[in-house]
């Protein structure tokens, strides 16, 4: 551990020793409103672990990017990978894998079957209120894909009187942000209009630009007294270079440049979103929620680069992904208060109809300077893959909540989904056109205890994941594939004094029929389901009150994650460690608040070794790091500075091996981010 770091973690020890002082008014945590089971309730009342990000704590971090936020929940770590992209560890090691899922106001912003591990792209960071993290599997009411865990932004609510804001930051690395806000009410409801425009040039790796446009607008109306909605529009346009990974021997030189010059990443989503609501009385309201779904992915993409015989020849791939989605969500509510209930039933409906085309390209290296300098179509035809798949997911789910006493809430949920995929090959050859279909029932049972200074809860859930359509499409014939099926037991319980909060969660999570790929007798890759494993952990966090200046926090989680019976490229790794499942994560922070306008923090991140490779052989240090926030706020601006990764650690946010291969190519760093210093203005034009 170096000496930054043992003077740091000294630093918030002592403060925590020997600062005295209390204040009553040490926020009321266990009241927080969130929508764990579809409709807004206490904390206390929710059998679940579920951890909530604060529009204050938001505000206040001024955070660039989404991982900056997450990574302070505990039992979550979300690895940058450049520029927005992402990698993401719930309950599981980090990973690509399509075992979350991601919503916006409580919908879905993909459909499910086509996961994108840089979701959340497609979010507008400056529309975000607040964040909800559901952790563990919760198919029993959003379906599938929700395995390791559901975040869902809030995002910003129509103000009570109206505000009018300009913000911009700056860093050392060329990155640049520009925003706007505008929302004003109305007598029959408002408009939020938020805007942003991020640009990055010549960043610390080389290689790196990006640029990023956004604009969400929302508008709340009421239609007499039993008639009340909102409407959504969101669009993302995205365009980034991909960097990629760097292999050992760039990563030991500390070399941050590329071997890129023309990978890309370019991104077009559009969202809209009718919202409709009828209050039958005082114990009885439906909720229509309709919404169009249009995104567009091009890329010429690193992970596609693959060599040839020839040192100076590779071969690759451009190619374009585009769907449009058309959902129905329906759900109705009843207050059963003869006895002490709410039963909550629902439907959800997507059409999604998605297209893909690809092309191969021929790649040249400069063996000289390490780069690939440029690509072009081969003589022959260049098409690789063209074809046309409709997803129509059907869902119907319900949810029982009751109060057993004074102190004891249960609650159950079941859903039923049905998939069908109609797979369209556009080429003679490759995989023949085909209908697939996969059904699941998913269910949730739980029960809270609560007494007026602590509860607890207990829960067994379900969740899967059916095949996702580049999996079972993407080879010469079409795998007979299973649902990934999870199962999870956990027990949770908190803690709370007037300046004291503290809470934990245990949890066993068990994964069948993994989706892996097997070689066949004929020497063609197939996936198969022939993979388990388990998922063994507990997070935790404590939040004290010093007095009324300092507050403490500290959000980790210690996990262990295995291979049971998993065998990959002919090697059976059964009990090994998982790929990337670093066994401990801790965020410690503490906040310094002496008056109103003035606020600072400094934050430490700490992430073990772990194995690099699924033979257990080559291990990755972790890494820690420490950042530092202020903001001071006078008449009608606020200003701030953010310095990141203060002592300039060197690390990979995410480094793996593949076991089957030799040399240093067989290793892969995605490089974190070094010592950045950002400074930002915020001018409230109106307020």
């Amino acid at each position: 551990m170096k000496w930054y770091t043992t003077l740091v973690f000294s630093i918030l020890l002592l403060s925590v020793l020997f600062v005295n002082g209390q204040d009553t008014s040490f926020s009321n945590l266990t009241t927080v409103i969130v929508s764990a089971n579809k409709l807004k309730e206490k904390r206390t009342a929710s059998p679940v672990a579920i951890s909530v990000l604060s529009p204050k704590m938001i505000d206040e971090a001024k955070a660039q990017r989404i991982d900056y936020l997450l990574n302070k929940v505990s039992g979550v770590y979300m690895p940058t990978i450049g520029n927005e992209q992402h990698m993401m560890a719930i309950r599981q090691p980090i990973s690509l894998k399509g075992l979350y899922l991601f919503l916006e106001d409580g919908m879905p912003i993909r459909t499910s079957g086509l996961y994108s591990s840089n979701a959340l792209i497609e979010i507008n960071t400056s529309n975000i209120h607040s964040i909800e993290i559901l952790k563990g599997p919760a198919s029993a009411l959003y379906g599938a894909e929700a395995i390791g865990g559901v975040v869902n932004f809030l995002s910003t609510p129509i103000p009570s009187k109206t505000v009018l804001s300009l913000s911009s930051q700056l860093n050392n690395g060329g990155f640049k942000k520009v925003e706007a806000q505008y929302g004003t009410p109305t007598s029959a409801g408002g408009w939020m209009i938020n805007s942003s425009y991020t640009d990055q040039k010549n960043g610390p790796v080389d290689y790196s630009d990006y640029s990023k446009k956004t604009i969400s607008i929302r508008r709340d109306f009421k239609i007499k007294e039993k008639w009340a909605g909102f409407q959504t529009l969101n669009y993302i346009d995205y365009h980034t270079q991909m960097i990629g990974s760097v292999d050992s021997i760039h990563f030991a030189q500390k070399n941050l440049s590329s071997q890129q010059s023309f990978t890309y990443r370019q991104i077009n989503a559009l969202r809209f979103r009718q919202n409709l609501a009828y209050q039958w009385n005082n114990n009885s309201t439906t909720t229509l929620n309709v919404m169009y779904r249009n995104n567009t992915m091009d890329q010429n993409p690193t992970y596609s680069i693959a060599s040839t015989s020839n040192p100076t020849k590779f071969k690759g791939q451009v190619n374009s992904n585009h769907f449009d989605a058309y959902v129905l969500d329906l759900q109705h509510q009843w207050n059963l208060n003869a006895l002490k209930s709410k039963f909550i039933v629902g439907g959800y409906w997507d059409i999604t109809k998605q297209n893909l085309i690809a092309h191969y390209i021929d790649i040249i290296k400069d063996t000289i300077i390490g780069k690939y300098t440029k690509y072009s179509y081969p003589v022959v035809d260049s098409l690789v893959t063209s074809y046309a798949t409709q997803i129509n997911n059907k869902a119907i789910y319900f949810n029982f909540i009751t109060n057993l006493s004074k102190s004891l809430h249960w609650n159950m949920a079941l859903r039923y989904d049905d998939f069908e995929y109609q797979f369209s090959n556009r080429l003679k050859y490759g995989t023949p056109s085909s209908n697939n279909h996969f059904s699941n029932w998913a269910p949730k049972v739980g029960f809270t205890y609560n007494q007026k200074i602590w509860g607890g809860y207990v829960n067994y859930s379900e969740g899967f994941v059916p095949p996702q359509i580049t999996e079972i499409y993407n080879t010469v014939r079409v795998p007979y594939l299973l649902p990934q099926l999870f199962t999870n037991i956990e027990i949770g319980a908190w803690y709370q004094l007037s300046n004291f909060y503290t809470e934990f969660s245990l949890y066993q999570l068990n994964g069948n029929n993994e989706i892996i790929s097997v070689r066949q007798t004929d020497g063609v890759n197939l996936n198969q389901n022939s993979g388990s494993t388990q998922h063994i952990g507990i997070e935790y966090q404590i939040k004290y009150k010093i007095n009324n200046q300092l507050e403490w926090h500290w959000n980790a989680s210690n996990a262990k994650h295995n291979y049971i019976h998993t065998q990959i490229k002919g090697v059976t790794v059964d009990g090994n460690q998982m790929t990337a499942a670093p066994s401990f994560f801790s965020n410690m922070a503490l906040y310094w608040k002496p008056r109103l306008p003035l606020h600072a923090s400094i934050e430490w991140q700490d992430q073990s070794s772990y194995f690099m490779d699924e033979t257990n052989a080559t291990k990755y240090p972790g890494f820690s790091i420490f950042n530092i926030r202020g903001g001071y706020s006078f008449k009608k601006s606020e200003i701030w500075v953010a310095i990141l990764n203060v002592g300039n650690s060197y690390y990979s946010t995410m480094a793996t091996k593949n076991f089957s291969v030799k040399g240093n190519t067989a290793y892969a760093y995605y490089i974190g981010d070094p010592r950045s210093i950002t400074i930002g203005w915020k001018w409230y034009i109106i307020k």
